[in-house]
């Protein structure tokens, strides 16, 4: 019985804290109550491993820091669906680019880059604490 009342309150806390990153996140967000949630709870999970790794607690990330990581996961979200969907601007097909239409200064945003290099970051960090806590 204990564990089904883990997983419910899991599952609240992890709508509340979606629903929160949600509102505090500027744009439209087509995610349904599930996705919120599952959203809510990886955030929090992920912040939980970086107050234990990055800050050394072993007490909860705080509120805070849940709701900054899943507004982090939201927004990797929104963008991947933005870059699935047809481009419907008129003439605009690709990426967003800076520079204008001179190929030379062309710069090219690619969202997919950015998510890659903060997980390396956080999997990076993670490794270097484990071996330096090792010795």
């Amino acid at each position: 019985m204990e564990v089904i009342g883990y997983i419910i309150l899991l599952a609240l806390s992890g709508l509340v804290i979606g629903a929160l990153a949600r509102l505090l996140l500027i744009g439209p967000d087509p995610m349904s109550l599930l996705e919120t949630m599952l959203a809510g709870v990886g955030g929090s999970l992920v912040a939980g491993l970086i107050a234990y790794y990055v800050f050394d607690r072993n007490t909860g990330p705080g509120l805070l820091l849940s709701i900054v990581c899943t507004m982090a996961i939201v927004y990797a979200v929104r963008k991947y669906r933005q870059r699935a969907e047809p481009d419907r601007r008129v003439g605009g097909a690709g990426p967003m680019t800076f520079g204008g239409g001179n190929v030379h200064t062309q710069v090219h945003f690619f969202p997919g880059c950015l998510v890659f290099s903060l997980l390396a970051s956080v999997i990076l960090t993670v490794l270097l604490n484990l071996i330096v806590r090792a010795f």
